[in-house]
């Protein structure tokens, strides 16, 4: 088959879609990635064997002209590829992009990772932005989606169907022979927040808790991993990021592809206050390599602790009950901390193995008829 995966930036096909593209070139099938290239995506090479094409959009553009020209870009793409199947993520592939492929008589399936900004926000952008997904959608065969509240609130909004909604337990997965048990054991605790640099990922919460531990705590660092995105509504500047960093309130580590050589680290706590998730890909990466987690009480994060006994759930929005949370961790003893550790694992292995993603893409493939019948043994291995 020729599959193709159609994204808003190369980094996010590369970063959470890597593993599953990899594996269907493996199982002998062509893949091509349509994206823009982006900063982001620099020294990150492509898998072998699969071509990327490089395409002009906007991700946070409301101008219906340059989404037009978007639209039309895409058309004249999959009109020239002719794919089998096609996989699209994040809300302007997932509307224009279906929309191409239907016109073209191509089956797909759109992710929606999280319901984010246009579902969470007001006004007319989000009013045409949730028409238009509505409409997109309902050309899709199947809409992929991370946890349980996301795919009522699409069905209930007619946003989606029943029988399109494809429920991925596990979120999209984390490979967890790349993010491996490391020992935590540390004289030294460090919180981390591991996230975009965004008021929704719960910023303003942290650098508040963070002022409010330090001040019986001074030794204890609280430190910032992740892009800067301030095209991005709601984006924390990095004018702002300066200034708390001159404050002593954080430390801001920057952005890297690596982030298991900084959350690996001995004494890691991750901390994310966020206000919306899909199911967050850092959260399940932390509970791989063994680290506790305070997170905020909704879905998309509780799917990653289970409270008091791998970290603590807090109220999205609430700075002190962050502080508190933060503050109780540093209370435990040792062999508490640890056993926290050991669960965070745990945790993983039995909810986020991205092994058993590779099954839905396949079957996804498979309902449609695409694939020969000789080759679904192999499919299933």
């Amino acid at each position: 088959m020729k599959i193709l995966f159609t994204d808003n930036s190369l980094w996010s096909q590369l970063n959470f879609r890597g593993y599953i593209i990899t594996h269907l070139r493996y199982l002998g099938h062509e893949v091509v990635m349509v994206s823009p290239a982006d900063a982001n995506s620099e020294g990150m090479g492509l898998p072998d064997g699969v071509r990327h094409i490089d395409i002009a959009m906007r991700r946070t553009s409301t101008n219906p002209i340059r989404d037009l020209c978007y639209f039309f870009r895409l058309l004249r793409i999959y009109r020239k590829e002719r794919p089998d199947y096609i996989f699209h993520f994040t809300i302007k592939p997932n509307i224009y992009g279906t929309l191409a492929a239907r016109l073209l008589g191509i089956h797909s399936t759109a992710m929606v990772a999280g319901l984010g900004f246009t579902f969470s926000h007001g006004g007319w952008a989000s009013w045409v932005a949730h028409r238009l997904f509505r409409l997109g959608l309902s050309f899709a065969d199947k809409i992929m989606v991370l946890n349980e509240e996301n795919a009522r609130i699409l069905v209930d909004r007619k946003v989606a169907r029943k029988e399109q909604v494809v429920l991925l337990e596990g979120g999209e997965g984390v490979d967890l022979e790349r993010f491996r048990f490391s020992d935590n054991r540390s004289d030294k605790t460090i919180f981390l927040m591991v996230a975009r640099v965004l008021y929704d990922k719960g910023y303003r919460e942290v650098v508040e808790a963070a002022k409010i531990v330090r001040r019986t705590h001074p030794e204890v660092e609280v430190q910032l991993l992740g892009p800067v995105d301030e095209a991005y509504p709601n984006a924390v500047s990095r004018e702002q990021i300066r200034k708390d960093e001159e404050s002593g309130a954080i430390k801001y580590l920057g952005y890297t592809t690596e982030p298991e050589k900084f959350m690996g680290r001995p004494g890691i706590l991750l901390l994310l206050s966020s206000y919306h998730e899909g199911l967050n890909r850092s959260l399940m990466e932390g509970c791989a390599l063994g680290k506790p987690i305070i997170a905020s009480d909704i879905p998309g994060c509780r799917e990653t602790v289970c409270e008091g006994e791998n970290g603590y759930l807090v109220p999205p929005k609430d700075s002190d009950a962050l502080a508190k949370a933060m503050l109780r961790y540093l209370s435990l003893r040792d062999e508490e901390k640890e056993a926290m550790s050991v669960n965070s694992r745990r945790l993983a292995e039995e909810r986020f193995d991205i092994n058993r993603v590779k099954g839905v893409y396949v079957r996804i493939l498979q309902d449609k008829g695409h694939l020969r019948k000789n080759k679904r043994r192999d499919l299933e291995k």
